[in-house]
């Protein structure tokens, strides 16, 4: 497949390469946590804009009849002053500090690594088999997510 690293995205829906972030959308749910007293997001979703789906009828959204769907242009969200909201909006804005507006703080790692570093969105579609054949054998924790790294991940494996 070869994707522009950060240029290009997987749509989570259609599985279709979403060309530029400009046609592409991320999507989640907000909902309010009554025992934190603050809304909370999960289900953090890459997906082509309506305008640019591949599908011939409807589009790729997951959550339009969604009552929390909440969803911004994608070329917004690879902002890291954007993201870094989720996690805390800041003193000025949330002076009494409730903990992160993320439920799945896993989830929303994964959505900050496929929208800000190189090689990882192209490089996940061959995770399985590099964890299988042990190319991530020993690896700490940074390694593996290292430009670097992805990248010859994705030579090794896009061929196969």
């Amino acid at each position: 497949m070869k994707l522009k690293s950060l240029e290009q995205f997987i749509c989570d829906y259609c599985s279709g390469i979403i060309e530029k972030p400009e046609e592409g959308w991320l999507e989640w749910i907000t909902e309010y946590d009554k025992e934190r007293g603050t809304y909370i997001a999960y289900g953090y979703r890459i997906v082509h804009h309506a305008m640019f789906s591949p599908r011939k009828s409807g589009n790729c959204y997951h959550y339009a009849n969604h009552p929390g769907c909440s969803d911004m242009y994608l070329h917004e969200m690879m902002n890291m002053s954007r993201l870094l909201s989720f996690l805390d909006a800041g003193p000025y804005h949330e002076p009494d500090y409730k903990g992160p507006r993320v439920r799945d703080l896993r989830g929303f790692v994964e959505i900050v690594r496929r929208l800000t570093i190189p090689y990882y969105e192209e490089a996940r579609l061959y995770w399985g088999r590099a964890l299988a054949d042990g190319f991530l054998q020993g690896a700490n924790p940074v390694w593996i997510y290292l430009p670097e790294t992805l990248k010859s991940l994705i030579e090794r494996y896009e061929e196969e």
